[in-house]
């Protein structure tokens, strides 16, 4: 065997990881005997460490590969690559690549500083957590802990309430650079707007003022925030919002600037409804309020002129007299031909999408009615659709625990505990026997759970993976492995026994394949690629009839996530900190521009709502599907979280593929093909 990586079994050789590892794999049981000699060096060396094989001695994880040797036989030193990072990555003093996006975000990626080390202070209008991190000021004393170790909330912060308001008159600035505050001044009242701050490094209580602009609005405050590209500052200067989010009809600014002036924004005027008519300003008035002998529009156009003029026009539905002469009007629901006689009905279904309703939409002559799938219960407002049964359920991956956090009470609870050096990875579940899978990166390994009985198990080893994913019709598993090009599976029944039994599904042009999500009643898969051309694929379970779904606008997409109620797939972009959605035909693609999307690992999709892991800010965050709004941190551990998904605990309804009675009439592995 090869002294450095494998050790001995019976008459064949297994790689060092696996000794110690809680499954037997030699006949004899000699690879779990840890009291042996084979067995008297621990398998593991603690968290960021690793074990030179064949001694005691460990290593920081990021002395492998530093042009150094650390173990006595150079073990670390062997294989490394030499060719240099890929486009779009950045070179540690360590030759370690990461993505470039990661360097100076205030967590020590590298491994040895050097991604941190060559920062520059926070940009203006943001602040620098203890932990290195920076957020913008207007994140200080908001009741959440925007910095890891919490030095944006400090005890002071209850002070703020009670000093919101205006400087007094004769205040002024005071202070150095670095530590601002309120002070008298001798001169004369300075017109100012102020805000209370709170300094993250001495928790002192500050004021932000900006003098008023001579030259703009009376009451205009010069803006003192700098905003991302993404975003753009309100009028106050005191936050943030999401260009997105400018003239969409919603108030994001505290002092609603977002949606001032927003009907300047337009060459002309938003058409009215055939039931309404135009003022000539372009507001939209109700036809029944026209030619009443009062003005209704502020510039009385709904009065005089022709409103004498009697209605004698063949008009569908309803005819109206207006100053330009008689109108023929429509029922709410329907929208006038272009005779100007008849009306035609209004297919909302088509027409407003997802904003009708939430999932099925049923057009009717002059109006629409929404439905839900089976499983679902539409709300009173006659468009969502919420889950019916016990509370949905979100599964995470934090570190070496497994959590289950309750979507509607927040109730959180540790289902599965391994070592804590080693990584709970991607997951899935599978809801016909109610196990959970997932990769374990400490013993390359697929492991599962049963969530009833408590059984574990190894269901393959000698693999690496950064998403898996479970067919629970086909009875099957899939793995994706970026640096191979392979998109790989295996039977969920398959049993351990020493040597893997998995086949490659597809290989040959994939590019750096990642995020894999399934559609088992339709024998599908999507998969994202993140290589030099980024794209969406798709492929029956097979791996045959492979085309792209979508090759434009991407970075990186690194989490995948199906939302089949509405036929939608969603993505998540590390690259260009996104979330995009498209039909699964490729069409109506929509794509939101969000800054906190930032380091992005798996994501799902409930009901309205996009949930996603966050590594570098250690949390589980949601936003509105739709909209990207309403962003909630959802949980928040010190530790990274990784897997993620929204089980259906229900019994699944009976249905079958061709790989579900009988295996298809395979011997060993069944892939669909639909």
């Amino acid at each position: 065997c090869a002294a450095a990586r494998q050790a001995a079994c019976g008459a064949s050789c297994i790689p060092i990881p696996w000794l110690c590892d809680g499954e037997q794999q030699c006949p004899d049981g000699t690879d779990e005997q840890c009291g042996c000699e084979c067995c008297s060096v621990p398998s593991v060396c603690g968290a960021k460490k690793v074990q030179c094989p064949g001694s005691h001695h460990c290593i920081p994880h990021w002395e492998l590969c530093d042009r150094h040797q650390d173990c006595e036989d150079g073990w670390d030193e062997e294989g490394c690559p030499q060719q240099p990072c890929l486009p779009g990555q950045w070179q540690c003093r360590n030759r370690v690549c990461i993505m470039a996006e990661w360097k100076c975000n205030g967590i020590d990626d590298c491994g040895d500083s050097s991604d941190e080390d060559v920062c520059a202070p926070c940009p203006p209008g943001m602040v620098r957590c203890d932990e290195g991190k920076c957020i913008l000021e207007s994140l200080m004393c908001n009741d959440e802990d925007d910095c890891l170790d919490g030095t944006d909330e400090p005890s002071t912060c209850g002070e703020l309430h009670m000093a919101a308001g205006h400087c007094p008159c004769g205040w002024g600035w005071g202070g150095g650079a670095a530590e601002l505050s309120c002070v008298m001044s001798p001169l004369h009242c300075v017109p100012t707007v102020c805000s209370a701050r709170v300094d993250i490094r001495s928790g002192d209580l500050y004021w932000l003022a900006s003098l008023l602009s001579s030259t703009a609005h009376p009451l205009t405050p010069v803006p003192h925030l700098s905003c991302p590209r993404t975003h753009v500052p309100c009028r106050d200067g005191t936050e943030c919002v999401a260009q997105e989010y400018m003239c969409d009809g919603e108030k994001d600014c505290m002092d609603g600037s977002d949606e001032d002036g927003c009907a300047q924004l337009c060459d002309t005027p938003a058409p009215c409804q055939s039931h309404e008519y135009q003022c000539g300003l372009g507001t939209c008035l109700n036809a029944s309020l026209v030619c009443d002998g009062r003005q209704d529009c502020a510039d009385g156009s709904d009065e005089a002129g022709n409103c004498s003029v009697p209605c004698r026009r063949s008009c569908t539905h309803l005819c109206y007299p207006s100053p330009q002469g008689p109108r023929c009007w429509c029922d709410l629901g329907y929208r006038l031909a272009e005779d100007g006689l008849s009306c035609v009905d209004i297919d909302e279904c088509t027409e407003r999408g997802e904003e009708a309703c939430s999932q099925t939409c049923l057009n009717a002559p002059g109006s629409y009615s929404c439905g839900c799938l089976p499983g679902y219960l539409l709300e009173p407002d006659g468009r969502v659709c919420k889950l019916t049964g016990p509370e949905p359920m979100l599964l995470v991956a934090v570190q070496s625990e497994l959590l289950s956090c309750g979507l509607r009470s927040g109730r959180e609870e540790v289902l599965l505990a391994t070592d804590k050096d080693r990584v709970v990875f991607s997951l899935d579940y599978d809801l016909v026997e109610r196990k959970v899978f997932w990769m374990d990166l400490a013993t390359e390994s697929i492991r599962w759970q049963d969530f009833d009985s408590g059984k574990k198990g190894t269901l393959v080893k000698g693999v690496r993976s950064d998403c898996i994913a479970v067919d629970w019709l086909g009875r099957n598993l899939y793995w994706t492995d970026g640096a191979a090009g392979q998109v790989l599976a295996t039977r969920l029944g398959a049993v351990w026994r020493g040597i893997p039994e998995y086949t490659v599904v597809m290989d040959g042009d994939l590019d750096r394949p990642h995020s894999l999500v399934l559609q088992p009643l339709a024998g599908l898969l999507y998969w994202s690629e993140v290589g030099s051309h980024p794209r969406l694929m798709e492929a029956t379970m097979d791996g045959s009839r492979r085309h792209v779904l979508l090759a434009q606008g991407l970075g990186w997409p690194t989490a995948l996530a199906l939302d089949l109620p509405t036929w939608r797939i969603f993505w998540l972009d590390e690259k260009l900190g996104s979330v995009g959605s498209a039909r699964l035909d490729g069409t109506s693609v929509k794509v939101l521009q969000l800054g906190w999307v930032r380091s992005p690992f798996a994501a799902a999709v409930c009901e309205g709502q996009l949930y996603w892991s966050e590594r570098k800010a250690w949390s589980v965050q949601q936003v509105d599907k739709a909209s990207g709004k309403n962003r909630t941190v959802l949980l928040k551990r010190h530790g990274q979280p990784h897997g993620l998904q929204v089980p259906t605990w229900g019994s699944p309804k009976p249905c079958t593929n061709g790989c579900a009675k009988s295996n298809g009439g395979c011997a060993q592995l069944c892939l669909p093909n639909p």
